[in-house]
């Protein structure tokens, strides 16, 4: 990387800058990727744990970072952004709001201003969520379009930088024996799962205001869906990827308010509101039954679900192919378990195959499942890199494959609107127990469909 960047972080002694932004850039400058990275500059109305930080950084890299005083909500600070941009030349500047997202609004409008002044090559990051709903998705891509160009904003989910996700992709497009397969045809149903076993950890303020749909249904799960279900583009570019999700996007049947029953359920742990402090409706868990209205997918349900205090930490997809014919079950006294492909994103990195074998009995004795798997990091002998190290050089180097355009953040938002106006106002949320799967109603609403969860 040749070019000269700098770095103008808002929010830039927050916990994200501390923990995840600032140890990468780091990892990167010292590595040479970005041997021309001019200054960092920590934008924040508190120094906070900035000292703290730069103590345990390379002292070369440390000098880089510049603390400013800076409150986002006041158009008169901002003059020191102008003053830097001045004294950096023919500098790239990227601006990234590392901030919560009711701020995003006030640094879009008053740095997009500054930098109209500036002939310096720009580009704007933005944490998820990007938008409270579809109505302020599209309010903040109307004042991002006022002073950026597409091709300058970076919509960040940091679920995409995964290597396991974006193995979802190699792992079907340069394999026949599964993307012959991968369809309606073939397959019964698929199960995206992103469960936690902790609680609001010191999130609380913030989580009660977005909860497990807006947390992670309407972003991440939703960015997996579209790995899995997209047509292989007709080139490997970053506008062909993200042309192909946006058609999944547009596909995904959509439903009404009253609908929402058949589509949707909701719970939250016991203790929530102990935890929190006060009486709250929001969600802690969430499930969602989609279907895409396309040749490839027609009748198969895409089952997303993700909660807070569940038995196990596991994100992971997994694609259940349909059970064989019924005569050769019957032939066997009993119908083998159906075939699965199961995609690990955490904790552990792995591709494992499910299939059926016939134990050392005889012929035609039931089988029993066996399982095939890759582990990414003992295969290939080294730790996948952190998904901000991916992404951050993509910002740098211009690639936007793994971020999110325009339109596809707001067909994301449209797809659970009904089902957040549906939740918004309902008092009546099933409760589950710490330590468990959910509400029963979670369990209930995938076996109507003669159907179970599936996890590694």
């Amino acid at each position: 990387m040749n070019k000269k960047v700098a770095f103008f972080i808002f929010g830039g002694t927050g916990d994200l800058a501390r923990r995840k932004l600032y140890p990468v850039l780091e990892k990167l400058y010292k590595e040479g990727f970005l041997k021309n990275l001019v200054s960092v500059y920590a934008l924040s109305r508190d120094e906070g744990k900035l000292e703290e930080a730069l103590s345990s950084m390379d002292p070369e890299f440390a000098r880089l970072i510049k603390f400013y005083p800076f409150d986002v909500t006041k158009k008169e600070d901002y003059k020191i952004v102008d003053e830097e941009v001045k004294k950096l030349g023919g500098t790239e500047i990227i601006l990234y709001l590392a901030l919560p997202p009711h701020l995003f609004e006030h640094a879009i409008v008053n740095a997009g201003a500054v930098l109209r002044r500036h002939p310096n090559p720009r580009k704007i990051v933005i944490e998820k969520p990007f938008g409270f709903d579809l109505e302020s998705a599209k309010r903040l891509n109307f004042q991002l379009k006022r002073y950026f160009t597409e091709s300058e904003i970076y919509r960040i989910d940091h679920f995409l930088g995964k290597v396991p996700i974006q193995n979802i992709l190699s792992v079907r497009f340069s394999n026949y024996i599964f993307e012959g397969i991968w369809n309606k045809n073939f397959i019964d149903n698929i199960q995206i799962s992103a469960t936690e076993t902790l609680g609001l950890e010191g999130r609380g303020s913030y989580y009660d205001r977005v909860g497990a749909l807006r947390d992670m249904v309407q972003n991440h799960l939703l960015q997996i869906l579209c790995f899995l279900a997209m047509d292989p583009p007709a080139v490997m570019s970053a506008e062909r990827i993200r042309d192909e999700k946006v058609k999944i996007l547009a596909s995904i049947r959509r439903f009404s308010e009253e609908e929402v029953d058949k589509f949707a359920v909701r719970g939250q742990y016991s203790d929530y509101i102990y935890e929190l402090g006060r009486d709250s409706n929001t969600e802690t868990f969430a499930v969602l039954k989609l279907y895409i209205e396309n040749f490839r997918w027609e009748g198969v349900p895409f089952y997303l679900r993700t909660g807070k205090k569940l038995k196990e930490k596991k994100t992971q997809a997994v694609i259940v192919f349909k059970e064989i014919p019924g005569n050769f079950g019957k032939l066997l006294g009993c119908v083998p378990e159906p075939n699965k492909l199961i995609f690990e994103i955490a904790p552990s990195t792995r591709v494992v195959f499910r299939f059926q074998m016939m134990p050392p009995t005889g012929l035609l004795a039931c089988t029993v499942e066996s399982s095939m798997e890759v582990d990414l990091a003992r295969h290939f002998g080294t730790e996948p890199p952190e998904a901000y190290e991916t992404l951050l050089k993509d910002i740098v180097e211009g690639d936007q494959t793994l971020f999110i355009r325009e339109d596809e953040s707001e067909l994301a938002w449209e797809i659970v609107q009904p089902v957040i106006n549906r939740w918004k106002d309902d008092p009546e949320v099933p409760l589950y127990k710490p330590g468990t799967w959910g509400p029963k109603e979670a369990n209930e609403f995938i076996e109507r469909d003669g159907r179970r969860w599936v996890l590694l």
